[in-house]
């Protein structure tokens, strides 16, 4: 049985990923109502709309789906030299749902759709990779601007991905969850991507990672702070 934690989003040495220490949502017991038909129904269990998503990001093209599956590259970061060791493209799925019986505060939840677990080890956007054996970044490239073009062509792959990837005026679309025991709940969804390194000789405590930046920070309207 898969459960996961709120992400309690500190930064961790890059060997280090952080643990939580919250209460767990069943991914393979919760289901998921979205706010409109999409895909080929509206309701799933939480660990289907995973792999839809992680389905979704791996069409764009071969080499993506290999970024997904991790690649063998090197990265440098701000005040870095550069490193080898392995890449990989995480589709984030962000939630903030809104608190239930029994809870006094809203949940932010963040899950690596491939891991099912709290994504870490996230390389910052001015960050510069580069990979002999994926067209992505054979040339060095900063981490921004590629993760800005694969979302246009995540949107281009799978329309129906947009709402999550870009929000209205009206900020990202909300959906409900049922976990057992409990009550429907609204909570906003939102799909992100981000680029994650793992050193192949990490120093520890000299080389850090961070956690996604998508939550908790509010879920903002389109124009506000959105442009990744």
């Amino acid at each position: 049985m898969v459960s996961f934690c709120v992400n309690p989003r500190m930064l961790s040495p890059m060997n280090e990923p952080q643990l939580a220490a919250e209460t767990p949502i069943l991914l393979s017991e919760t289901l998921v109502k979205l706010p409109e038909h999409k895909f080929y129904r509206q309701t799933f269990i939480f660990d289907e709309l995973l792999a839809i998503m992680l389905w979704a990001v791996t069409r764009i093209s071969y080499d993506v789906n290999c970024l997904v599956d991790g690649t063998k590259a090197k990265a440098i970061q701000p005040a870095g030299g550069w490193e080898r060791g392995t890449i990989r493209l995480l589709a984030i799925v962000s939630l903030k749902a809104s608190h239930s019986l029994g809870d006094s505060e809203t949940q932010y939840i963040e899950i690596d759709c491939k891991t099912k677990q709290p994504p870490n080890w996230l390389l910052p956007e001015t960050a510069v990779i580069q990979s002999d054996t994926n067209l992505v970044c054979r040339e060095p490239r900063q981490v921004g601007a590629i993760l800005r073009e694969l979302k246009q062509e995540l949107q281009a792959a799978c329309v129906e991905t947009t709402d999550f990837l870009v929000p209205t005026r009206l900020g990202f679309p909300s959906v409900e969850l049922l976990e057992p025991g409990r009550e429907w709940r609204h909570a906003q969804m939102r799909l992100g991507l981000e680029i994650s390194f793992i050193s192949d000789n990490p120093r520890d405590g000299k080389t850090p990672g961070r956690t996604s930046t998508a939550l908790p920070q509010p879920i903002l309207p389109l124009g506000e702070n959105l442009m990744r």
